[in-house]
């Protein structure tokens, strides 16, 4: 019998709003268990950021303020994630539900694969990142440029990243698409090392870069929905938020992601 998942699209929100539905959504998983797949979109330029790093140290506080970038901490690991040309989802589960494999490392090999799905329906020949031998090397901790294992390429460049969190309740996958590349302007404020883009560009791409025939947001989107639905046994609900959810994340957005405790804790 197919798991029946909750498929939401809840389009632009501050970079606040954007994290603190996926938290209440999780929270939501202890009384009302329902697997859910969250496509979704930014209002502005933003830069999430893992939840072990430190800001400051990453970038420059001040000038992205000035240029009109949000900042904000997510809940899951990795580095700092651009956003605004990408297409950004979310995979947030209970315990037990019993289509994600419990492994941390098979998890993502799981997801990355529902993306392959997606991405070949619709001419995008992308593959997965394979493992990579250990490097002492130190660098910016972005994800754009630093490609793991299971990570998804194209034409040997990184176009999709994901990171997790586990709690007692369930767990929680945040993700994104490379839809276009961000603007050079952009790419610099995420390190304050010299002519980082241009690691940047040599390391990643966007489907849109690297297409033919460039794709909109909403068929990136729908391929995304039909992976999962179509490599697993797993039927896609379109849903959407209910006023209490909607009352709690916006409550959350004020009380814990807008907060200078919060994004820019050490």
């Amino acid at each position: 019998m197919d798991a029946q998942w909750r498929l939401l699209k809840t389009g632009k929100h501050d970079a606040a709003t954007n994290m603190a539905i996926d938290e209440v959504i999780l929270l939501r998983q202890e009384d009302y268990p329902q697997p859910t797949l969250r496509l979704y979109d930014w209002s502005q330029p933003a830069f999430s950021f893992g939840y072990f790093q430190m800001i400051s140290a990453e970038i420059d506080v001040k000038k992205c303020g000035s240029q009109g970038v949000e900042l904000v901490r997510r809940m899951t690991g990795g580095g700092i994630v651009v956003h605004g040309w990408d297409v950004t989802y979310s995979i947030i589960v209970p315990h037990g539900s019993g289509v994600i494999p419990s492994d941390i490392s098979a998890s993502y090999c799981w997801i990355a694969n529902r993306l392959l799905q997606g991405f070949h329906r619709i001419g995008v020949p992308a593959s997965l990142q394979g493992r990579k031998p250990g490097t002492s090397e130190a660098g910016p901790n972005t994800c754009l440029a630093n490609p793991a294992e299971h990570d998804v390429l194209l034409k040997g460049k990184k176009i999709a990243g994901v990171s997790q969190r586990r709690n007692r309740i369930g767990a929680v996958y945040q993700g994104y698409i490379a839809l276009d590349m961000p603007h050079p302007e952009i790419l610099r404020l995420t390190s304050k090392l010299p002519n980082y883009e241009v690691t940047i560009a040599q390391t990643s791409s966007a489907i849109n870069s690297e297409s033919l025939a460039p794709k909109k947001r909403e068929q990136v989107e729908k391929a995304v929905a039909e992976g999962f639905t179509e490599a697993s046994n797993v039927r896609c609900v379109v849903s959407r938020l209910s006023a209490d959810e909607i009352e709690a994340a916006e409550s959350l957005a004020r009380s814990k992601y807008s907060g200078v405790e919060w994004t820019h804790r050490r």
